[in-house]
């Protein structure tokens, strides 16, 4: 149920809804779409969600774990009887790594439904509701088409996300709905910083074609674009935001501490 928000019927905005509007460039979406939707937020963290609500006093927050069925398709029931939904942004999962061998049964499963579990649900639920059409952008994941050693469970998770983001936005052009998709390359958060010593980001940044890391903001950026009118025709697509990381082959530079909690080599090639 709702943590807070206004009963059905207020505010003449269209409501959009943010999965994972908690996190860092959930936090961003959020930002950008506030001036033109009424909000609709979901995070497991209660906390995050509070302070990303705090100054939207009309949105709908819902603090509950994207993976969990009943919980999202009752949030998504509450949502939609509150107004016309005609967007979803849905930038959910955890970057869990190890190496293959070393990888169990219940930390693949884990960590198959935090990514394309919950991405799933999400979208269920908002094909559900947007029965008027809208617009639907996942945030994806560069792993899903430029594996990296030390993440076989979140490759395979990012790349399903991907194609299930495609398959829909197959089957659901003929309702009016468009699907995409947005792909971050390394972006300043707190989970990418804990990966990188200082010394780590600058070279980051000197080796991408636009030098300097992704903020929340830019993905965000294009992830309100491809919700918007402006978009109408754009379905299907992947959208890249990497500072032009994918010209040069994608960047991997990771904090040698970090590498070694991998199992991997001081140098990766």
């Amino acid at each position: 149920m709702p943590v807070s928000g206004h009963e059905a019927g207020a505010g003449p905005r269209p409501i959009a809804v943010v999965v994972g509007a908690g996190g860092q460039i959930g936090a961003a979406i959020v930002a950008e779409l506030a001036a033109t939707h009424r909000l609709a937020l979901i995070d497991i963290d209660a906390d995050r969600l509070a302070a990303v609500g705090a100054d939207l006093p009309d949105a709908l927050v819902f603090a509950i774990d994207a993976a969990g069925t009943a919980e999202m398709d009752a949030a998504f029931a509450a949502i939609s009887s509150a107004g016309t939904v005609a967007a979803a942004a849905i930038a959910v999962g955890t970057t869990t790594g190890g190496s293959l061998h070393e990888l169990d049964d219940e930390r693949w499963q884990q960590t198959l439904d935090s990514n394309l579990g919950s991405v799933f649900r999400a979208l269920r639920a908002s094909g559900r509701i947007l029965s008027g059409g809208g617009a639907i952008c996942v945030v994806g994941s560069v792993h899903a088409a430029a594996p990296q050693p030390g993440y076989p469970a979140y490759a395979v998770a990012k790349a399903g996300v991907h194609a299930l983001a495609r398959q829909v936005a197959a089957e659901y052009g003929h309702r009016g709905i468009r699907v995409n998709i947005v792909t971050p390359g390394w972006t300043r958060t707190a989970h990418t910083e804990s990966r990188l010593s200082p010394q780590d980001a600058m070279a980051l940044d000197e080796s991408t074609p636009l030098q300097g890391l992704v903020e929340p903001r830019d993905v965000a950026s294009a992830v309100a674009y491809l919700l918007s009118p402006g978009a109408r025709h754009i379905t299907g697509a992947d959208v890249v935001v990497d500072a032009g990381a994918a010209l040069l082959g994608g960047a991997t530079v990771l904090r040698a501490g970090y590498r070694a909690s991998l199992g991997l080599p001081d140098r990766l090639v």
